[in-house]
C-alpha cells in the first residue's frame, strides 16, 4: 500500500463528476476542449487563451490580442497554451540554449536579480503535518516525483478548517511568470493553482494545487520574501518544486526529457534553499529519518536495471502521445503517457525497499516489490540470463508496530512486501545500455520462465 496522492484524489473526483475530465498533477491524460468564465474555447484554430487546454502538442495559435501561443505537454500531463517563447518542448540535453526561465518560467528572465537562496518559508512550518520527499512513485507518477508534498492537518470531508489558517507564501522576493487556474481547466469545484515564482534567472519556485489567491497576483506581479500568495485553507496540502540553473541531475539520457519535463535535470533538493533554522524544521517535518530528508530522484545507474527507463522510440517521457486515460480498470486511472515508462528505484521515504514502477500493468499504473526485496543495482548487463521477479503488492509499516494510517504516516515507516504473487517482471539488462523487460500478470511461478515474443525493449 502506497502513501495517498493527494492530486491523485482530486483526478477521481473530477472523473467522476465530469465527462471532459482532465488529469491533474497527479499525472498526465487525455486532454478535452473547456471553456472559461470569459466564454472562449481553447482549440487549434480561433480565439484561443493561454494557459488554457489545447489538443495537439506543438500547435500554434493567437489569442485576440494577437499574442503567439504553442500547445505545450506540461509536467502535471496537461496540453496547455502557453507564450511560443516560453520554452517547454525545446531540446535542453545536447548543449543547447534553452535555458530554465525558458523551461520554466515566461522565456526571459530579470538579469539583475542575484537571487541564489530562500530568506522565509512557504508557511508555517509548525502547522505542517509532514512533507513527503522528492522521489514518490505513486500510481500515474511512474518514475520518481520532482515536488515534495506539504501536507496539512485537515478536516478534508467538510472543509471546516477556518479560512486563513494554511498560508502559502513566497519563500523570496520574486516575479509571478507562470500562474494556471485549475478550478476553470479542470473544471475542480474549489480553487486550485499553479504558480511559477521567478526568483532570478537561475532560482524559480513551484506551487502546484494551492489555493485562493491573494488579491491582485497574476502574472508579472512582484513579491516579497515572506509575501502571502495564497490561503491555501479550504483544500489543504500543496506540491512545491525547486528549479536551478545551476544544477545538473545525473540521468543516462537527458534526451528522454527532451519533448517534455525537460526542466528535470535541474530539479533541485528545496530544503538546501531555506535558512538553516527552517531547514532544521522541514527535515523535522519529513516523513524520511536520513539525508536527503527531502528525496532524491536520479537513480540511473549504468549497467544496471537501477533508474528511468523508456519503451523504446516512444519519445522518451513524453510518451506516445495517442494513450487516453481510461477510468473503466477496476475503479484505478488507466493508461496515460506513462505507460511506457518504468522506474525500479529506492521508495522516496524508506530507501531501503525498492519500488519496480510499472507504467501498464494491465493497464493500471502500478507499483509493487519483489518478495525478497531485490536491489536493482544487482541487475547488471553482465548477466548472462534474465532475472525473473515476482511482483507483489506492499504495505507500509509504522516504526512502533501501529497500524499504518494513511492520513497520519509515522516518519521513518518502513515497506513490508506482500504475499500474494500479482505476476512476473522478466528483465535482463543488455550490453548496449537497453533493457529487454516482458510482463507477465497472473503468472506466479518462476521456475522454467523465459522472455516470449511479447518481450518489449525499453531504453534510458
Amino acid at each position: 500500500m502506497t502513501l495517498p496522492d493527494r492530486t491523485t484524489q482530486k483526478f477521481l473526483f473530477v472523473a467522476a463528476v465530469s465527462s471532459l475530465v482532465l488529469l491533474s498533477c497527479g499525472g498526465g491524460g487525455s486532454q478535452s476542449n473547456q471553456s472559461g468564465d470569459d466564454g472562449e474555447i481553447s482549440s487549434s484554430s480561433g480565439s484561443i487563451t493561454e494557459g488554457f487546454l489545447c489538443d495537439t502538442v506543438d500547435a500554434v495559435g493567437q489569442t485576440a490580442e494577437k499574442k503567439e501561443l504553442t500547445c505545450q505537454l506540461m509536467g502535471d500531463g496537461k496540453l496547455v497554451w502557453r507564450p511560443i517563447d516560453g520554452g517547454g518542448t525545446g531540446d535542453v540535453s545536447a548543449g543547447g540554449d534553452t535555458t530554465l526561465a525558458q523551461l520554466v518560467g515566461s522565456g526571459q528572465c530579470d538579469e539583475s536579480s542575484t537571487v541564489s537562496k530562500y530568506s522565509a518559508s512557504t508557511g508555517d512550518v509548525s502547522k505542517m503535518s509532514y512533507i513527503y520527499p522528492l522521489g514518490g512513485m505513486l500510481t500515474s507518477h511512474i518514475t520518481p516525483i520532482d515536488h515534495i508534498y506539504v501536507y496539512y492537518p485537515q478536516s478534508a470531508e467538510d472543509h471546516s478548517v477556518a479560512t486563513g489558517s494554511y498560508l502559502v507564501t513566497s519563500p523570496a522576493d520574486g516575479t509571478i511568470v507562470g500562474l494556471e487556474d485549475f478550478q476553470k481547466t479542470n473544471n475542480y469545484p474549489y480553487p486550485d493553482h499553479r504558480v511559477v515564482v521567478e526568483h532570478s534567472c537561475n532560482l524559480y519556485s513551484v506551487f502546484i494545487h494551492i489555493g485562493v489567491l491573494t488579491s491582485g497576483l497574476d502574472i508579472g506581479s512582484k513579491v516579497k520574501s515572506g509575501d502571502t500568495i495564497a490561503d491555501d485553507s479550504y483544500s489543504p496540502g500543496y506540491d512545491f518544486s525547486t528549479f536551478d540553473g545551476t544544477v545538473n541531475l545525473q540521468f543516462l539520457n537527458p534526451l528522454s526529457y527532451s519533448q517534455a519535463e525537460s526542466w528535470k535535470k535541474y530539479t533541485a533538493n528545496p530544503f538546501n534553499y531555506f535558512p538553516a533554522d527552517i531547514k532544521a524544521q522541514l527535515e523535522a517535518k519529513s516523513l524520511r529519518v536520513s539525508a536527503p530528508f527531502d528525496g532524491k530522484i536520479d537513480w540511473d545507474m549504468e549497467g544496471t536495471a537501477q533508474g528511468n527507463w523508456f519503451v523504446q522510440d516512444t519519445n522518451g517521457y513524453r510518451g506516445k502521445g495517442d494513450q487516453s486515460a481510461n477510468f473503466d480498470n477496476h475503479g484505478k486511472i488507466a493508461h496515460g503517457y506513462w505507460d511506457t515508462h518504468l522506474a525500479i528505484a529506492p521508495d522516496a521515504v524508506d530507501d531501503k525497499a525498492f519500488i519496480y514502477s510499472i507504467g501498464d500493468w494491465e493497464g493500471c499504473p502500478c507499483q509493487f516489490m519483489t518478495p525478497d526485496n531485490v536491489d536493482p543495482k544487482t541487475i547488471a548487463s553482465s548477466d548472462t540470463a534474465p532475472h525473473v521477479l515476482q511482483m507483489v503488492e506492499f504495505e507500509n509499516v509504522n516504526p512502533d508496530g501501529s497500524q499504518w494510517n494513511p492520513r497520519k504516516p509515522q516518519k521513518g515507516y518502513t515497506l513490508k512486501p506482500g504475499k500474494n504473487v500479482a505476476g512476473l517482471l522478466v528483465v535482463q539488462v543488455l550490453p548496449d545500455g537497453s533493457m529487454k523487460v516482458e510482463k507477465m500478470p497472473g503468472v506466479t511461478k518462476t521456475a522454467g520462465v523465459v522472455f516470449t515474443d511479447k518481450a518489449v525493449t525499453y531504453v534510458r
